[in-house]
C-alpha cells in the first residue's frame, strides 16, 4: 500500500514537472519570443497559458510591450550663434517588432545604450538654430502658438525614425518604436545667460519702439482720414447752405417782383407781419386805433373786427 502510495505521487511530480516544462503563460502587457533550438520559432502576443517543447528544445524569452522612457546625461551643445547651452533628452519607446529585437538587441540594457547614442547625435541639430529663434513662438496654421523647441523635438524624433546618413531607423533596425521625444532639461551658463538677457531686452525694445511707431503712424492716418471727412462733410453742408440760399432769394425776388406789381397788397401784407410781431394772446392795445398797422383791427363801422386771439381795442384821444 506505501508503495503504490509513493509511486503515485512520483507519477504526479512527473507530470507536474512536464506540464511546466512544456507550459508558458504569457500576461497582458508583454510578448514572447519562443526559440527552437535558439532560433526564433513564433512570436506570442495573446495573453494566457501557452504550450512549447521543453528544454532545451524550446525556450522563451519575455519582453515588456508597454511605453519606457530613456534620459540621457546633460550634454553641452552650441547653437547656431555660437551660444553654449546644456540640453537633456527623453525618449518614450516600446518593442514594435520584437523579433527584430530579439536578434539585435536581445537585452534592453542594450537598446538603451544604442538609443541614447541616437541621441546624442541628434544633439547636433541644435546648431541649426539660434538660441533667440528656440526660445521664440511660432504661429501655426490654426493660429496656435508653439516653441521653436517643440519643432526642434519633432526633427529629433523623425531623425530617429529616417536618418539623412546610410543607417538605418530604430524600428527597422532594432524592432524599436519612438513615441515621443522632449528637452527635459535647458540649462544656460552664467556667461551665457546675461548675453541672453541683454539680447532679449534689447529684442523687447525694438519691438516697443516699432509698436509704438506703428501706432503713431496709425492714429495720424485715423486724424488725417478724420480731417478729410470733416473737410468733405463742410464743403457739402456749405454747398447745400448756398443752394439753400439761392433758392431762398429766388423766391425773394419771386415775392417782391408780386409785391411790387400790387402796391395795395404789399401794404397790407406788411400790416399783417407787423400785427403777426407784436400781438400775442390776451394782447391789450390801448394806442390810437387810427395808426398804422392798428387800423386793420378795426373795421368800416369804426368797431373793433373779430380776432382769432382776444385783443381788447381802447380808443385812444
Amino acid at each position: 500500500m506505501n508503495r503504490i502510495a509513493l509511486y503515485l505521487i512520483a507519477v504526479i511530480v512527473a507530470v507536474t514537472l512536464l506540464l511546466f516544462t512544456c507550459t508558458f503563460q504569457v500576461r497582458f502587457n508583454e510578448t514572447a519570443i519562443v526559440t527552437t533550438f535558439r532560433k526564433i520559432g513564433r512570436v506570442v502576443k495573446e495573453p494566457g497559458l501557452h504550450f512549447k517543447w521543453p528544454y532545451p528544445i524550446q525556450s522563451v524569452k519575455h519582453y515588456d510591450s508597454r511605453v519606457r522612457v530613456l534620459e540621457t546625461r546633460l550634454e553641452n551643445v552650441m547653437t547656431k550663434d555660437s551660444q553654449l547651452v546644456i540640453a537633456q533628452l527623453f525618449l518614450a519607446w516600446k518593442i514594435k517588432e520584437p523579433s527584430t529585437f530579439f536578434r539585435v538587441i536581445t537585452s534592453e540594457s542594450s537598446a538603451d545604450k544604442r538609443l541614447n547614442e541616437r541621441l546624442r547625435s541628434a544633439l547636433g541639430l541644435f546648431a541649426d538654430y539660434d538660441f533667440h529663434d528656440l526660445l521664440a513662438a511660432s504661429t501655426e496654421q490654426g493660429g496656435v502658438e508653439h516653441s521653436n523647441l517643440s519643432g526642434l523635438e519633432d526633427r529629433i524624433i523623425e531623425l530617429l525614425r529616417n536618418p539623412t546618413d546610410q543607417a538605418a531607423g530604430v524600428e527597422s533596425a532594432y524592432g524599436i518604436e519612438p513615441v515621443a521625444v522632449g528637452i527635459s532639461r535647458f540649462i544656460l551658463p552664467e556667461n551665457t545667460s546675461k548675453a541672453v538677457f541683454e539680447r532679449m531686452k534689447k529684442t523687447r525694445e525694438t519691438i516697443a519702439a516699432n509698436t509704438s511707431a506703428s501706432g503713431q503712424a496709425e492714429a495720424e492716418r485715423i486724424a488725417a482720414r478724420a480731417n478729410s471727412d470733416a473737410s468733405t462733410i463742410e464743403s457739402f453742408a456749405k454747398a447745400r447752405a448756398a443752394d439753400i440760399r439761392a433758392e431762398g432769394d429766388r423766391e425773394a425776388a419771386n415775392l417782391a417782383a408780386q409785391l411790387a406789381r400790387n402796391e395795395r397788397f404789399a401794404i397790407f401784407m406788411q400790416k399783417l407781419q407787423a400785427l403777426e410781431a407784436i400781438i400775442s394772446k390776451d394782447t391789450k392795445v390801448i394806442l390810437p386805433t387810427s395808426q398804422w398797422p392798428f387800423d386793420m383791427l378795426v373795421g368800416p363801422d369804426g368797431q373793433p373786427i373779430k380776432m382769432a386771439a382776444p385783443v381788447k381795442l381802447e380808443s385812444g384821444n
